[in-house]
């Protein structure tokens, strides 16, 4: 037989085979995976396929590059890597693959034990479910890649079945594309030319991951970012929790989309659904969205930044110039384990990462704190966390009002108006470059008189042109400092959060961007209005606007338009910094308590993966059964112990639990460094020492 043994190389030996049993079974008992399930002529070495999986999953390695990787390290051939190449490539890697997986996680041996899919620290049964959404559109597949003979292995482990999404898409036409609601939000087809799309079959990958960014529910998309494939997502992730009383909250970079596209369906956001915006994305919505959307001023979120999506997107991405080449089934088997490979990393490190998010929510709760009493000592009156409160509750209560523009005029006596302005400049000589022709102005006044059956044209002098000039000034003006005022206060939360990061950082960069473009419309909005062709008819409204002093929120112009301003003496900036820290306090407590619980239902689920396995060790008789699922609840007792010791300092009804077999298992001087002693003394005589020795 031809096998390849671990340094790459292709060699002839004899394999003695037994009529007893199939001829696959006897090169696994060799160390040997076939490269065919039917007579096989070519072996490759395990350890060799093993490297290679833990390589192409953690490293994201092609075929191509393992290869060469050998050559240089082995000294092979060209002959002797393109024989290596061409036998990887076949369909042998990726039944490895899965049986490296099925073997890890004993899923044919007990199928009640956690397959990699069940995220540990989320709620089973009751308590509120963070789960965040998000589209990647670098994960294409190109339609020259082939067709698939078979099924994926491992079915809808990760990604759902197409035909549903199809079906749901045909029933949700009106959802088609997300409009610009609050955000330039150009996914989909601005992100590529219609003729490239058109030689994909897949587009992206739509999928969702848990608070603690466990990879739980992936689609193919064949479209654009279309609202349907939030909306299938989150409708199956309701039905998973049907039977559960979970309250679901959802972290999406669009989630105010989404609401407003509900509310217009007729259907209405759930009752046990709330939305956010993440923490991050939602300084590119406009600030009424900020104070509605944002996790960091919703109950219930925590400290979650909701960028979970965007940190394994950036590890997933880098399969996407293996997987577009690939058949639909390989394809999702790779991508699939990638995301097993993925949440196993997050799940093996869960309880220290919990550990860190309470450390951090400790300190973001001192210096909340301390924000909110340098507030207190800066205002300039008398001021309370009480107040405080009702300025967070003002803000909120303004915040869902829908602002509609105030129109106190007729729009033809506004028209008639700014002719007529036009047409008197013409006769005083006092012409601007951009009006139109004295002949077509006057035609254009002769209409609207004629339409508005009015009799003798208003002259300067006359009560209506002046009534009706002084509603337009006031209208005109009034509106044009409001825009101002809005881009001037969004300019200076950037600005206060840009301050936070260094120059340079991604954050930062993409901060300064949205700061750019606040102060074009800003600027659009001062040339707009010094270029009216008429003084001011109020004191109120100055002459023109300076740019610098509109950049500034306290403007006193402002105030005069200002009705969320409370007669307090109060700056407008003081007040926000105010209600941004007591959120932050707030939302630090949230963290701790979240964290607290989820640190006991960590417990109880390792609790219960070992009653299981204990239950299947007594009802196998398979001696080879037995032995791996005694192994694995090996591992599971020196995770249990580890996780009870670390969390039972802070939540003390956790305490650690009798392991039978993790004694059996360790050595005596790994029990008495894991053994968990509440004087925090380790009582090591000279017998232990010897008794060490011995063992």
């Amino acid at each position: 037989m031809k096998v390849i043994v671990s340094t790459g190389r292709l060699c002839t030996v004899t394999v003695n085979m037994c009529a007893c049993e199939p001829e696959t079974c006897t090169l696994l008992r060799y160390g040997l995976w076939p490269a065919s399930a039917d007579k096989p002529q070519t072996a490759f070495s395990i350890p060799l396929l093993e490297l290679f999986v833990c390589l192409s999953l953690e490293c994201q390695v092609s075929v191509e590059g393992f290869c060469n990787t050998l050559r240089w390290k082995n000294n092979l051939t060209l002959a002797e890597v393109n024989t290596l190449y061409r036998a990887l490539v076949g369909e042998s890697i990726s039944h490895f693959r899965h049986h490296h997986f099925r073997q890890r996680s004993l899923v044919d041996i007990c199928p009640q034990l956690d397959d990699g899919t069940i995220c540990p620290a989320c709620p089973k049964a009751d308590g509120d479910m963070i789960v965040t959404l998000d589209a990647n559109f670098g994960l294409v597949r190109k339609q020259s890649s082939g067709t698939s003979v078979v099924e994926p292995l491992h079915g809808t482990r990760m990604f759902v079945d197409e035909k549903d999404v199809e079906e749901y898409l045909l029933s949700h036409l009106d959802s088609s594309k997300p409009h610009e609601d609050c955000s330039n939000f150009k996914a989909g087809n601005m992100l590529r030319s219609q003729k490239q799309a058109k030689k994909l079959d897949v587009t992206g990958v739509f999928g969702a991951s848990c608070r603690h960014e466990m990879p739980l529910m992936f689609v193919n998309m064949s479209q654009g970012e279309r609202l349907a494939y939030p909306l299938y997502v989150i409708d199956e992730l309701l039905r998973r929790c049907e039977d559960k009383n979970i309250h679901l909250r959802v972290v999406y970079d669009i989630a105010c989309v989404v609401a407003s596209h509900l509310h217009k369906s007729g259907e209405g956001i759930p009752h046990n659904i709330s939305l956010a915006v993440p923490a991050f994305h939602v300084y590119g919505h406009k600030l009424p969205c900020q104070i509605k959307y944002s996790t960091r001023r919703l109950d219930g979120f925590g400290l979650t930044d909701g960028e979970g999506m965007e940190r394994l997107w950036s590890f997933l991405r880098r399969f996407a110039r293996v997987t577009k080449e690939m058949t639909p089934s390989h394809r999702l088997d790779l991508l699939t384990d990638a995301l097993l490979h993925y949440g196993r990393r997050k799940s093996t490190d869960l309880e220290m990462q919990l550990l860190q998010r309470l450390d951090k929510a400790e300190k973001i709760s001192i210096l909340a704190q301390e924000d909110i009493s340098s507030v207190i000592r800066e205002a300039p009156v008398l001021v309370s966390e009480e107040d405080m409160e009702k300025w967070k509750k003002r803000e909120m209560e303004l915040a869902q009002q829908k602002q509609k523009p105030i129109n106190t005029v007729c729009r033809w006596k506004r028209d008639y108006i700014i002719k007529l302005i036009q047409f008197y400049k013409f006769k005083s000589g006092t012409r601007e470059p951009y009006m139109e022709c004295e002949t077509e102005i006057e035609d254009s006044l002769l209409n609207m008189e004629k339409k508005h059956r009015i009799g003798r044209r208003w002259q300067e002098s006359d009560s209506d042109f002046q009534s009706t000039l002084k509603d337009v000034d006031c209208e005109l003006r009034g509106q044009l400092i409001c825009k101002a005022r809005t881009e001037s206060r969004e300019r200076a939360v950037l600005l206060h959060l840009k301050r936070k990061y260094p120059d340079g950082q991604g954050i930062a960069i993409r901060l300064s961007k949205q700061v750019a473009s606040s102060n074009k419309r800003l600027r659009q909005a001062i040339k707009e209005y010094n270029s009216i062709q008429w003084p001011p008819q109020m004191s109120i409204f100055p002459a023109t606007i300076d740019f610098q002093e509109a950049c500034d929120p306290s403007w006193h112009v402002y105030f005069c338009f200002d009705d969320t301003i409370e007669e307090d003496n109060v700056s407008r900036s003081l007040k926000r910094r105010g209600i941004d820290a007591l959120h932050m306090k707030t939302r630090a407590a949230e963290e701790k308590h979240m964290l607290y619980q989820e640190m006991r239902t960590i417990a109880e689920h390792l609790h219960q993966q070992h009653a299981i396995l204990c239950s299947a060790i007594k009802d196998t008789d398979q001696p080879g059964a037995k032995a791996a699922l005694i192994q694995r609840l090996h591992q599971l007792e020196r995770k249990r112990h580890q996780a009870t010791v670390m969390f039972h300092p802070h939540v003390p009804d956790i305490v650690p639990a009798d392991n039978p077999y993790l004694f059996q298992a360790l050595p005596m001087s790994s029990i008495q460094t894991l053994v968990y002693n509440d004087d925090g003394d380790n009582d090591d005589s000279e017998d232990d020492n010897e008794d060490d020795n011995d063992n």
